[in-house]
């Protein structure tokens, strides 16, 4: 990543590791690791949505729900290529 993306809000330390920019890029989704005294003991990622200049969600997370969430997106856009390669 060309440009350091860490932040700080509300007293957690924010380091971008990924984003994904879609939409003619005023749309991201983004990851990264969350540190500081202020965050959930067992909570050391985040997941950011960004949409059309909303107030963007961000979701503190245990590695295994950061997995999950993985997991089933992979299985809700498989089903759904899946879906569309039926035939009539």
């Amino acid at each position: 990543m060309s440009e350091d993306r860490t932040w700080i809000e509300d007293g957690l330390i924010y380091s971008e590791v990924i984003r994904q920019e879609y939409g003619g890029n005023n749309c991201v989704i983004s990851a990264g690791t969350v540190e500081g005294e202020n965050k959930p003991k067992v909570d050391c990622v985040y997941l950011r949505l960004e949409k059309d200049s909303v107030e963007p969600t961000v979701l503190l997370l245990r590695p295994d729900e950061m997995q999950s969430i993985a997991w089933v997106a992979s299985g809700a856009i498989w089903s759904h290529l899946m879906a569309q390669k039926q035939p009539d």
